[in-house]
């Protein structure tokens, strides 16, 4: 691990779930879940390093400041798509870190890591964190197609938590 950023690696099937802020690991059936939590010193650098990436940009759906654990937190929702009847969740994880200066942080939500996925319906990432700012995206994928990739980006944090849930048929 180097000091100037984490990354922490999360795999989860459909069978698994996980605590909020816990780690469960485990045999992981495919479809997956791939989860990667970065400090990235230079989100701008980060951009021009991969010019290739297409982003299509998630407006929060909520945001608001919750009370815990004796602090104020902002939480932001981030969604695409829309329930269906005939859904199930085919991709859970969540996590949180926290830091003793500011940080940015990069979220990259990968589904799935191998094979093919089930069609995707509804994702909904809900990030707690010590500001309000931050931006999410869809760089590859999406609702309507077998696989979808998203990075969520909060900017000079002390903490970040997050659950991701992804919904298909």
């Amino acid at each position: 691990m180097r000091s100037s950023s984490t990354v922490l690696r999360v795999c989860l099937g459909v069978a698994l779930i996980q605590l909020f802020g816990g780690v469960i690991a485990g045999p992981v059936p495919d479809p997956v879940l791939h989860v990667s939590l970065e400090t990235v010193p230079d989100l701008e650098a980060f951009r021009r390093a991969n010019p290739d990436l297409q982003v299509t940009p998630l407006v929060p759906v909520r945001q608001s400041e919750v009370f815990a654990g004796g602090s104020t937190r902002q939480q932001i929702v981030y969604s695409v798509g829309a329930h269906s009847a005939s859904e199930r969740l085919v991709g859970l994880s969540s996590n949180q870190q926290s830091w003793p200066t500011p940080q940015d942080v990069r979220l990259d939500l990968q589904y799935p890591t191998a094979g093919v996925g089930a069609v995707v319906s509804y994702v909904e990432v809900v990030v707690q964190q010590s500001t309000a700012q931050g931006r999410g995206y869809v760089v590859s994928g999406g609702v309507g197609q077998r696989q979808i990739r998203l990075v969520i980006e909060a900017y000079s944090t002390l903490y970040f938590s997050y659950t991701a849930a992804i919904y298909g048929f």
